[in-house]
């Protein structure tokens, strides 16, 4: 009975390929992702790291006050809404009442409609 080695080799030869493939792709990978991911040897002299947290830190520090200049925005929004929302209720609550009352409500003046 003979062994099947052409089926190995061919096998042995997909596996190869599917390797080489996925080095590549690992390769890519580091190259695109390299500014992320590396971090300096620990061989490294301590000034040249301490530049390297510096640097670090600096691109958190402008991340961080993006967030919040972007996080003040939306709270200012957020309460502009909240006025004109209890504008509105404040007005309606007035007409219900006056409608209640039997009487019929005033226009409000032009500085009291919300916006």
């Amino acid at each position: 009975m003979s062994l099947p080695t052409a089926q190995w080799t061919v096998a042995l030869d997909r596996m190869t390929e599917t390797i080489n493939r996925n080095l590549v792709e690992l390769d890519r990978h580091r190259t695109e992702w390299a500014t992320v991911t590396d971090s300096p040897a620990t061989v490294t002299p301590p000034d040249m790291l301490l530049a390297w947290l510096e640097r670090r830190l600096g691109q958190w520090d402008a991340r961080l006050t993006a967030s919040a200049e972007l996080a003040a925005t939306v709270e200012k929004q957020l309460s502009e809404r909240e006025a004109t929302v209890a504008r509105w209720q404040e007005t309606f609550g007035r007409w219900r009442e006056l409608v209640e009352q039997g009487l019929n409500p005033a226009p409000m003046p032009a500085s009291d409609v919300p916006e």
